[in-house]
């Protein structure tokens, strides 16, 4: 069955991803992708899909969809009220929608990013092994750009094979104001001194409003570097904390380039990366230091967990 949806609103930064592009960064090409793989993988997980297959991530404001024809959705991630056609519907379970009818996903209230995945094979086309949209260098995804009104996405999908699933509460994420963000050590860890890092661990850093998904800054009064306020550059990857010479750090996302000239003095654990796409300038982070260990073992924990949802179609 062929389906359809029409967008009558794309809210503020309304864009089509997957879990992104991996293996080019090398050439300059940044990851991409969804902000919270969390909520990427709920989604896809709540309408049958491989936990690979795109998603549309809504950013602060909600988006307005019209469909023509029916569909099997699924929405998670931040807090936001949902109607169809004007009715309430609730998050993290699956959603029946029937030509016609439209879907309005409104503004956020607790989070970031919201997640909306639809049953099927889409009909959009790969760069570099992914969907998912490159806004800075605009490709990938919806022609390279976050999707307006008028767009229409099409999909290909078999409604006697659709699911009906619920997120279980387990898995459910709480939004606090105030987070505990893991690092370990980065590759320049130890340019700042002993009293440094103390400082930095117990200090509570505010969401600069500049912050994007290139990358979040931290603000909050943090004692500045002496020496090698700069480097040359090297390697960065998404989750790099860099500390510039202002220094208010710099925590790299999914849209960051892929080498940077500012000491990377730590790095979010994979476990706790997924958060960070849910803060934004209602919240404050604090960090917290564990040893590479510890950051394996709760990166395995974690994957068992999310194991336990068995993906169809999983590559």
């Amino acid at each position: 069955m062929k389906g359809e949806l029409e967008v009558l609103s794309g809210g503020l930064i309304t864009t089509v991803q997957d879990h992104g592009r991996h293996g080019y960064r090398k050439y300059g090409v940044p990851v991409s992708g969804v902000m919270d793989d969390h909520s990427c993988r709920l989604v896809n997980w709540l309408v049958g899909n491989s936990q690979h297959s795109p998603v549309i991530e809504l950013t602060l404001v909600g988006g307005m969809f019209k469909f023509h024809s029916d569909a099997v959705v699924g929405i998670s991630g931040a807090e936001v009220e949902v109607r169809v056609d004007k009715k309430s519907v609730a998050l993290n379970k699956t959603i029946r929608i029937k030509k016609s009818e439209i879907l309005e996903i409104g503004r956020i209230t607790a989070g970031c990013r919201v997640y909306l995945a639809i049953a099927g094979d889409w009909d959009i086309e790969q760069v570099m092994g992914s969907y998912s949209t490159c806004l800075a260098a605009k490709f990938g995804g919806f022609q390279g750009r976050p999707l307006k009104k008028g767009d229409r996405i099409r999909w290909q999908c078999d409604q006697q094979k659709a699911v009906e699933r619920m997120v279980p509460k387990k898995l459910l994420p709480y939004f606090s104001t105030r987070q505990t963000i893991r690092i370990i050590g980065g590759p320049e860890w130890d340019v700042m001194s002993k009293k440094q890092k103390t400082v930095f661990l117990e200090t509570d850093f505010s969401i600069s409003s500049q912050s994007n998904r290139m990358g979040i800054r931290l603000e909050g009064t943090f004692t500045k570097l002496k020496s090698r306020e700069e480097m040359v550059s090297s390697p960065v990857v998404p989750g790099i904390v860099q500390l510039p010479s202002s220094g208010l750090p710099i925590i790299l996302m999914k849209d960051a380039q892929s080498v940077g000239g500012y000491p990377r003095i730590a790095k979010v654990i994979d476990a706790d990366l997924w958060r960070l796409g849910q803060i934004w300038t209602n919240n404050t982070i604090r960090f917290e230091h564990v040893s590479l260990k510890k950051a394996q073992e709760l990166s395995k924990n974690y994957d068992e967990l999310m194991s336990k949802l068995n993906f169809i179609n999983l590559i």
